[in-house]
């Protein structure tokens, strides 16, 4: 018989997308058999072939080098992760009586999933998790980096800590990175080196973004008239909820939402009908996300003004009411209501409201006097 023996070096083939795997199969015979190599997935090739021969016989032993490799799906969420197995044959001789076979599975691991970017809140903890499948979980250690301008840096242990899962039936383990308290320093892109036994592989970067906030200036309004505060969110969605809250009595209003962009930056109004003197005071926005991520924005004063009573109008004059300038108070000013008139008092031209009293300067308005030639008769 031609065909004495064929074999293998191992039972099943462990490959990553970065990293094939080499079989040698061997095979004893008289003359050189012809060989081919099949799998149901990936990529086959033959990397080298030799023969020896096989002391006090007269046939040679036949060693052939093949290389399984396979690149990486595309992956869009983790649920879609997992470890893949398929199978392999290497023949000899096929279509003949001397055919011998020898089949067997591939395991591609090494496959990774992050998402592109994770939220924040400044001062806050966080986490990034990264999700990858392996052949057992006793050999995987996992080392985490940042990226500082255009250079990658291992983290250490001081702010920071690691978690590694179990395996899951899928062959799927995760590893997350949790920053204890978020700074701004720590706003920039990680990836995770993941060492498998031997091999070793490196996730996709994600991007640790922070949520953030700018609220409108809140002008003085006074007292019973409407105001409306404004802030726009920079975050991962839609809020889920919004509250306005006055800091001095721990007052929240729910924010209503409809009519809120569906994408960032998300632009939120709330007006408030009417507002007291008691409604004075600082005014924040408690934000949440369907995530679970919450965020309270910085704080805006509302200042609420006092109008001063009416005054009576002097004779002969009309009354004008203007903002002074730098300053939230305003200003009563007296002009005659003829030209044929002329001011009494200049001093007593102008009194001005202090809107934080809702009192005057003086309450007393100078009259406008006709004035009369002293030629006529």
């Amino acid at each position: 018989m031609n065909v004495i023996t064929l074999k293998s070096d191992v039972e099943s083939i462990v490959i990553t997308p970065t990293a094939g795997a080499e079989v040698t199969f061997t095979a004893q015979a008289k003359s050189k058999p012809k060989t081919l190599s099949e799998a149901a997935s990936g990529k086959v090739e033959s990397v080298s072939t030799k023969e020896s021969a096989i002391s006090d016989s007269d046939g040679k032993t036949f060693t052939e080098v093949v290389r399984f490799s396979n690149s990486a799906s595309k992956v869009t969420k983790k649920d879609e992760l997992s470890r893949k197995e398929y199978s392999y044959t290497y023949t000899i001789n096929s279509g003949l009586s001397t055919k011998i076979a020898l089949s067997g599975k591939v395991f591609l691991i090494g496959e990774t999933f992050v998402d592109n970017t994770v939220w924040a809140t400044i001062g806050d903890r966080a986490g990034i998790t990264a999700y990858f499948t392996a052949s057992e979980a006793s050999s995987v250690s996992v080392i985490w980096q940042q990226k500082k301008d255009t250079s990658w840096n291992n983290i250490g242990s001081d702010g920071y800590s690691t978690i590694l899962s179990q395996m899951s039936d899928k062959g799927v383990m995760s590893t997350t990175i949790v920053i204890d308290k978020t700074t701004a320093a720590d706003i920039t892109e990680y990836r995770a080196q993941v060492q498998i036994a031997s091999f070793k592989e490196t996730t996709t970067e994600a991007r640790l973004e922070a949520v953030s906030a700018t609220l409108a200036e809140v002008k003085p309004v006074f007292e019973k008239d409407p105001v409306s505060f404004s802030v726009t969110i920079k975050g991962p969605s839609k809020p889920a909820s919004v509250l306005l809250v006055h800091e001095e009595s721990s007052k929240e209003e729910l924010v209503t939402l409809s009519g809120v962009s569906s994408s960032s930056p998300f632009e939120i109004t709330h007006k408030i009908a009417a507002v007291y003197s008691s409604s004075q005071g600082s005014y924040y926005f408690k934000i949440a996300f369907e995530s679970g991520l919450e965020y309270e924005t910085s704080k805006v004063k509302l200042v609420i003004k006092r109008k001063c009573k009416p005054l009576t109008t002097p004779p002969n004059t009309k009354l004008n009411e203007e903002d002074v300038a730098d300053s939230n108070n305003y200003k009563v000013t007296v002009t005659c209501s003829n030209e044929q008139y002329v001011i009494m008092d200049e001093s007593l031209k102008e009194v001005i409201c202090d809107t934080s009293k809702g009192t005057y300067d003086k309450t007393t308005l100078t009259p406008c006097l006709r004035t009369i030639d002293p030629t006529s008769d």
